[in-house]
This record gives C-alpha cells, sequence and structure tokens, in this order.
C-alpha cells in the first residue's frame, strides 16, 4: 500500500476545513478575499464619485441658467444705448421687448448682447434711417402706457417714407403688434374704432369718417336711411324706383389714412341694361379702377372682391361710382390704418 505525500489533494490552495488549513493557506484566503472586497469597494466608490459628478454638473447648470434668469430680469428694464444710422438713442430693454415674439424682442432679449455690433463708444449699432426708427421707438413706448380709452396711436410718415418705413415694421416682425391681424382680414372702420377708442357706429358723431351721398336722377326714398353700423357703411332702404338710390358714395376717413386690399358689398341690381354689365368703378385716393360682380336683379347678394390694380399707396378717400338702380346694402372695407 502506497503512502500519501502529506499535502496531497489540497493543490488547489483551498481546505475543505478550517482546522485542517495551514497557516500560509488561510493566509492567501485572508488576502484574495480583502482583494475582491477592495475591488468592490473602489467600484463602488468610483459609481459613486461619478453620480456626485453627475449632481455637481446639473447643479452648476442650475445655477448658470439662474445667473441668466436674474440678469435678464434685473436687466429687464436698463437702459440701452443704441446707435442708429449714426445718431445716438437711448431706451429701456422693456420698451424694445414689448412686442413679444417680434425680431426686435428677440434682439434685446439679454441673450445675444455678445453679438451685437457696436461703435466706438459701445453703442449696440443698427444700420437703419435713425428718424423712422425713431417713430418705432415713440409708439413703443406710447403703447406701455396707453388704454383702451386711449390707445397709442399710430406714426405718421410722409407719403415718401411710407414703403421704407412699412420694410422697417416688416423686417422687425412687428406688424401684427402694430397694426393687429391686417391685410383683407382686418376690417378698416373696426380698426379707426379701436385706435379712437369709440364705438364703431359712433364714427361719424366723433367727426372720424365723413359719407357723401350723391345721385343723378331724383330724390332718395322717403324711407332712405344711411348709417355706419356695426360692420361698416349701411343703406337701409332697397327702393327700386329709379333714382331713389345715390349712385355716388364717397367716403373720407378725417384723422387716418387707409390702405383697402378687399371690399365686401351688398347689393342687388335692378335695372336691366345696369344687371347685364353688372360693372362699377372704385377710387382709391388717386386711383381709380373698374370692378364688377354678378350681383342678382331679385335678391341682394354678398360679394367679397381684392382691390387688385391698386398701387399700394395709403389714402384718406374712397369712392364708387354705381350704375342705375343699383340698390346698395352695406359696404365694408379690410386693409391697413395709420394715423394723419
Amino acid at each position: 500500500m502506497q503512502e500519501q505525500e502529506p499535502n496531497a489533494g489540497k493543490s488547489s490552495g483551498k481546505c475543505p476545513l478550517l482546522e485542517d488549513c495551514s497557516f500560509e493557506e488561510l493566509a492567501v484566503a485572508v488576502t484574495a478575499r480583502l482583494a475582491a472586497d477592495r475591488e468592490r469597494a473602489a467600484q463602488q466608490l468610483a459609481e459613486v464619485e461619478a453620480a456626485e459628478r453627475k449632481l455637481e454638473e446639473k447643479q452648476r447648470m442650475l445655477e448658470e441658467m439662474e445667473q441668466r434668469i436674474f440678469a435678464i430680469t434685473d436687466n429687464a428694464d436698463d437702459l440701452v444705448e443704441l446707435n442708429v444710422g449714426g445718431q445716438p438713442m437711448s431706451t429701456t430693454r422693456k420698451v424694445l421687448c414689448s412686442a413679444e415674439g417680434s425680431l426686435l424682442a428677440g434682439m434685446f432679449s439679454g441673450n445675444f448682447d455678445g453679438g451685437h455690433k457696436r461703435d466706438k463708444e459701445n453703442r449696440i449699432f443698427l444700420d437703419v434711417d435713425p428718424d423712422l426708427f425713431k417713430k418705432l421707438l415713440s409708439h413703443l413706448r406710447l403703447r406701455r402706457i396707453a388704454s383702451p380709452e386711449c390707445p397709442a396711436p399710430l406714426p405718421h410718415v410722409p407719403e415718401d417714407q411710407r414703403a421704407e418705413y412699412d420694410m422697417l415694421v416688416k423686417y422687425y416682425g412687428l406688424e401684427t403688434f402694430m397694426y393687429g391681424e391686417i391685410g383683407s382680414s382686418g376690417n378698416i372702420f373696426q380698426r379707426i374704432a379701436e385706435l379712437a377708442g369709440v364705438n364703431q357706429a359712433k364714427l361719424q358723431t366723433h367727426e372720424m369718417v365723413r359719407i357723401i351721398l350723391s345721385s343723378t336722377g331724383g330724390v332718395p326714398a322717403t324711407n332712405h336711411e344711411e348709417v355706419l353700423g356695426p360692420s361698416g357703411f349701411h343703406e337701409r332702404s332697397l327702393e327700386n324706383s329709379y333714382g331713389a338710390h345715390p349712385n355716388t358714395i364717397t367716403i373720407k376717413f378725417l384723422r387716418h389714412r387707409i390702405r383697402v386690399e378687399a371690399m365686401e358689398l351688398r347689393a342687388k341690381v335692378a335695372d336691366i341694361v345696369a344687371h347685364m354689365s353688372n360693372q362699377w368703378s372704385f377710387r382709391h385716393g388717386s386711383e381709380s379702377i373698374n370692378m364688377n360682380f354678378a350681383f342678382s336683379r331679385v335678391e341682394p347678394e354678398t360679394g367679397r372682391m381684392e382691390t387688385t390694380g391698386l398701387g399700394g399707396s395709403f389714402a384718406d378717400e374712397v369712392a364708387w361710382t354705381f350704375p342705375r338702380d343699383f340698390c346698395l346694402e352695406h359696404i365694408v372695407l379690410y386693409g391697413r390704418v395709420m394715423a394723419k
């Protein structure tokens, strides 16, 4: 029978029983366990440190955001020094940012101050006409103290500068802010009433609008009446007799200038010859265009027409010349309004 070596079966370095292990084997096992524990602790520490770094980064970003918000809030009414086309101007950031969503408000929100061109005095330089920009700035200032009873008047702009002024308003994104929803969707009579702070039906009594009627034949019917009502100019008689209605209507705007972009007429044409042509003329200031719509001879119809062919200038007087027995019920004008 062969005699076994004392360490036979223990080559793995592990003892099945603690009492069977030598001191060296116990030391190796404890050292391995400590090394594993240290590695696990180091990994956990690294994870904790990574989480702390992420938390610190988020905290730093939050502090930066708060600083930006506080800086913008603190500077909301600070002075802004401008050089507009070579002319120095001063205003507040609140005035420049009053038209929310506009390019002008975005430029001076405080987020892009470092990107502005500046002159040697460190003023922000704007390469636009200083006189026209001053008109915009004045209107923005007035809008801050305006009320429904005392609205801010639109700037008076000479006709030869109107095109450049409109370009400036459009460039800075101020069209809707200054004019409201303009174009063919804007009722001119309603817009004047809003600017004047009066009821639309009171525009004539407040000397905002003057309506002049004339006719080439006969006198209006006894029940004929005209008034500037909730939507526009109304004639409240649809008598068919020849000469019962004025065939020329002139509307003068006493305190505003307008640019008609569309009109809505409700009418019928009683005369057979006139009905066959259904043509009339529309005068817009010094310009005149011919218009037509197939109005019925039986019942009033509503027609909405664009004023294509006009040059786009503003006027303070418009007029219609209709054929005989053109029985008009109402006229509504759509377009833009500016103060004289």
